[in-house]
């Protein structure tokens, strides 16, 4: 019995109409997941069949009074068993205890059910988040990477984050990046293979976000995604405007107040 989910349990577990048939993770991004956003699987609140195969898990983060709910995955067969309510009152029970005052997560648009769940135990939605794609450029990268400290990153952002995945911690612990910077813009561009990936942006205005966005396809040559911007912020308006795609939408949904239980 393994009491530490994998990529393989969420791999298995996000299958079906919401969300189609492929991996979302790999090993290794799995892996990059759980350690820059502070996910302790040793605190995963799991749930077992009679044979020990894990039926539904809930992985989360917490940075002092604040939690985070990154993933949870409930076997298909269970989810009209009130397995995912169970998962969900029990990690709200778990982060509480530990001191948490909020919560939040995100769930793609479409899962309606998952929205549901979760306003039941008085998550609100807070905010509507996109993941943005382009496809590859032609020329050679011009990117230098290196590795940067929280407080760097949160000195560079200057402005709240969108989600916990792009707060100041989240893309230090993120390993080596590529600043990009502009007048009044910013990106921190990290690559695997043909790959590219935004961990966070941000523009003053839609000017500066166009600049931002001339400039990283100037230098990435990559498949490129953006992953959490705000619906309505400068960058997704100046993406609009441009031959980036919306592959994903989400809500981002958050208790602000977590009572303490008697």
């Amino acid at each position: 019995m393994n009491a530490r989910p994998g990529a393989a349990d969420f791999n298995r577990f996000f299958r079906g109409a919401t969300y189609g048939t492929y991996s979302i993770f790999t090993a290794r991004s799995y892996a990059d997941f759980v350690r820059s956003n502070d996910v302790d699987l040793a605190r995963a609140i799991n749930h077992f069949d009679a044979d020990g195969e894990l039926i539904g898990t809930l992985a989360f983060a917490q940075r002092g009074d604040r939690a985070w709910f990154g993933l949870i995955g409930v076997e298909r067969a269970q989810r009209s068993a009130g397995l995912g309510k169970r998962l969900v009152a029990q990690a709200l029970d778990a982060v509480r205890a530990a001191g948490a005052r909020s919560v939040e997560l995100e769930t793609v648009q479409r899962n309606v059910r998952a929205i549901a769940l979760v306003e039941g135990f008085g998550f609100t939605k807070v905010g509507e988040l996109h993941v943005w794609a382009r496809d590859r450029r032609r020329g050679n990268a011009e990117l230098r990477f290196r590795t940067f400290s929280e407080r760097a990153v949160g000195e560079i952002a200057g402005s709240p984050a969108a989600c916990w995945q792009r707060e100041a911690r989240s893309i230090a612990l993120a390993g080596r990046s590529a600043l990009l910077r502009v007048s009044g813009a910013y990106a921190f561009v990290r690559v695997k293979g043909e790959f590219a990936t935004i961990l966070d942006a941000g523009a003053n205005d839609v000017a500066a976000a166009h600049t931002m966005l001339n400039e990283i396809d100037a230098r990435v040559p990559y498949d490129l995604t953006l992953n959490n911007e705000p619906e309505g912020s400068p960058l997704s308006r100046a993406l609009r405007q441009r031959d980036w795609r919306i592959v994903e939408r989400q809500c981002r949904m958050m208790v602000r107040a977590l009572s303490s239980r008697a």
